[in-house]
């Protein structure tokens, strides 16, 4: 038997996911071959080529002559704004990520991640379709994933599909040579609803049989079995919780010629064509073999060096949260909580590291206790092993000073933090089980352990108010001693009404009114679009204290941080990484010029994405992150490279320069001094110029 598993677009292909490993190492245990591939990361490599752009560019344009909608002539406009600068950067841009020299560069990370999204945005474009990589989205304006009609009608549009000539190409032509015996499609996200059905139903008609799965159908099994459509259209089975057992049960019914009806943890039509459920059952999270990676492309991912998922349990220990949709999506299971045993998750590490040399991994439970990371630190200690890892935890009492620092001599580098609000009473209200000042003690045992954290929170819950929401500003104002540390990360996002968790369900207690007959359209509700908060802040409201706060936030944080962007790249994958590199010593990296006197050697320099066109007063610079007036003779003085020098020797030169006239007029240098600062950090706020280290590599730049 030969079962060729598949992840489609769209994600952020930052590292695999651990879907397709789990499912292979169950399926090659049992001696069936399988062939594993990641489509998302292809996707970058054969859309974001030189040919493929500069054909987008062009079917862009003659899009945006038929005359459009409105909405998709904005969206062309801001891609083909900065087409020059994607066209330049964006075909050499992965493999900038790919390499040291500009991946521990954060500035050149941040314009590859750019010209990434930017080349994702204008290939998409020309398909009339909104793909970003930051954050995740594919969306197609009318076609609403959450209807059936809808995603009929898209996926079988070739031209909606911006993956058809690749998959025309590659996977469908290599299916077509190899005949497996079952196309597994896995789908986690939203995002991936749309490029993963149309994948599915091209499979399909090439007469393959297909299975779909993944936690996005897990919320909708009830609504799939009175759509017996989505199976003529999609799939031959479709599996909404856990995999293992249910993969290898359908491989073993097409061996044997029976049909798929009854498969345990499996959705599929009877004889009559109508859709049925088998039963329901869990894995032994103990009994499951170590992710089986092979055949994936680790060198290939948005990292110089592979950085791996590990499982060491499935569900939340705590699993009490209101906002929260983990326990419905866990209440098949016996337990809300099913560890692996610390010993079976560090030989999982020793065999990923002696099989493909990694170091790095990123634990992807929903939470970490402190007492499990600490016995799995022992059995990492007793195999000798040297990892960094990466994770999400809660804040909680049994993170003390202690604790932190062996979860750091065991290879903790990073953790994430839900502090949700800073208001007591509405961590109360979501049932977060978090004490606030339990929260400040963590916080300070993790930075004074050398671990980066960050902190996740949220504007807009039910029954919030402006004072609620002005104490999670205030938190982390009040904190500003830790976060400034640039190791460290925070945010702050609004809230929004999930389906299948307890505000949902008992909406009236908590002053939610819910547009019911939105949610009746749609076929598989993803997430609760139009609601109202009766006795909390508005929707409007809450967009304004986001806002507000973002700028108070940038205010207070304006070294290594342009806010809600840092400098420190904070993704899992890439924190650990970072973390490892630059450990607890001076991270030399900012965005703006050091005070007066700080000893720092830098350079400044123009990043290859910057333009410049004519403005008023001069010129206007514009990169990918912003733009900023550029006035004429600061051109000109900067255009000159000069050798790394602290920031009064920079400035005094160019005062100088600037001025030669005023060489003995201290008070007008002096002035002088000040414009050219207010003037360079304008520049580099908006990120049309970079200051880099004395022995940084260039990074791109021009």
């Amino acid at each position: 038997m030969h079962a060729v598993l598949l992840f489609p677009p769209a994600a952020d292909p930052r590292s695999p996911h651990l879907a397709l490993p789990s499912l292979t190492a169950c399926l090659r245990r049992r001696g069936i071959k399988v062939t594993q591939r990641d489509l998302d990361v292809e996707a970058i490599d054969g859309l974001l080529t030189s040919a493929s752009l500069t054909r987008a560019a062009e079917l862009c344009g003659e899009r945006r002559s038929r005359g459009i909608p409105a909405a998709e002539l904005v969206r062309l406009d801001r891609v083909l704004s900065l087409a020059d600068q994607t066209l330049d950067l964006a075909p050499v841009a992965a493999d900038r990520l790919r390499s040291p020299e500009g991946f521990y560069h954060p500035l050149a990370l941040a314009e590859a991640r750019e010209a990434l999204s930017h080349g994702v945005r204008l290939a998409a474009a020309a398909h009339g379709v909104d793909w970003d990589i930051a954050p995740v989205t594919y969306t197609i304006d009318g076609v609403d994933p959450a209807c059936l009609a809808d995603l009929d009608r898209a996926t079988a549009d070739p031209a909606l599909n911006v993956f058809e000539e690749q998959w025309s190409h590659g996977i469908l032509a290599d299916l077509a040579l190899s005949r497996p015996d079952v196309v597994g499609i896995s789908i986690l996200n939203h995002q991936q609803i749309i490029p993963g059905l149309t994948l599915a139903r091209r499979c399909r008609e090439q007469g393959h049989t297909v299975v779909i799965g993944g936690t996005v159908y897990a919320k909708f099994a009830a609504e799939l079995l009175r759509r017996p459509r989505f199976f003529e259209l999609f799939c031959d089975a479709l599996v909404p919780y856990e995999g293992e057992t249910a993969l290898l049960g359908i491989l073993e019914r097409l061996e044997s010629g029976r049909d798929l009806a009854g498969v345990p943890n499996t959705l599929a039509l009877d004889a009559s064509g109508t859709p049925v459920a088998g039963r329901v059952m869990t894995e032994d999270v103990a009994a499951l073999p170590t992710p089986d990676f092979e055949g994936l492309p680790l060198d290939r991912y948005l990292t110089p060096v592979p950085v791996l998922p590990i499982l060491t349990g499935k569900g939340c220990y705590f699993n009490k949260c209101r906002f929260c949709d983990i326990p419905y999506i866990n209440r098949v299971a016996p337990r809300p909580y099913r560890t692996r045993p610390p010993a079976a998750v560090a030989e999982d590490i020793a065999r990923l590291t002696e099989r493909h040399g990694c170091r790095h991994y990123e634990i992807t439970d929903e939470a970490l206790s402190p007492r499990f990371l600490l016995r799995l630190g022992e059995a990492l200690t007793e195999r000798n092993l040297d990892v960094s890892l990466v994770g999400y935890a809660r804040l909680e009492p049994g993170f003390d000073a202690e604790t932190c620092g062996r979860l750091a001599e065991m290879g903790v580098r990073k953790l994430f933090f839900g502090l949700e609000s800073g208001s007591q009473r509405m961590l109360d209200h979501m049932v977060k089980g978090v004490r606030l000042p339990v929260a400040s003690q963590v916080l300070r045992a993790v930075h004074d352990a050398g671990i980066s954290l960050h902190l996740f929170s949220m504007v807009g819950f039910p029954e919030e108010t402006e004072e609620d929401a002005r104490q999670t500003l205030s938190f982390l104002l009040d904190h500003a001693d830790v976060l400034a540390d640039p190791r460290h990360s925070f945010d702050v996002h609004g809230f929004s009404l999930d389906l299948r968790t307890e505000y949902f369900e008992r909406a009236e207690d908590f002053g939610i009114e819910v547009d019911e007959a939105e949610l009746a359209s749609a076929d598989f509700p993803l997430s609760v679009a139009a609601w109202k908060s009766t006795r909390g802040l508005s929707a409007e409201r809450a967009e304004q204290l986001i806002a507000e706060f973002h700028s108070v936030l940038r205010s207070r944080f304006p070294v290594h941080r342009q806010f809600p962007a840092h400098l420190w790249p904070t993704f899992e994958e890439y924190s650990v990484l970072y973390a490892e590199r630059y450990g607890t010593r001076r991270f030399p990296w900012q965005l703006c010029l050091p005070p007066p006197g700080d000893p720092l050697l830098f350079r400044l320099e123009w990043p290859r994405s910057t333009r410049f066109r004519p403005g008023t007063g001069g010129f206007v610079a514009e990169a990918f992150t912003g733009k900023a007036q550029a006035h004429l003779p600061l051109l000109h003085l900067l255009a000159r490279p000069g050798a790394p020098s602290p920031v009064d020797d920079l400035l005094t030169a160019l005062a100088s320069e600037a001025a030669p006239d005023r060489d003995s007029d201290a008070d007008g240098i002096a002035v002088l001094t000040k414009e050219l600062r207010r003037m360079i950090d304008e520049l580099l706020a908006a990120g049309v110029l970079w200051l880099v280290p004395a022995g940084a590599p260039a990074g791109g730049a021009r």
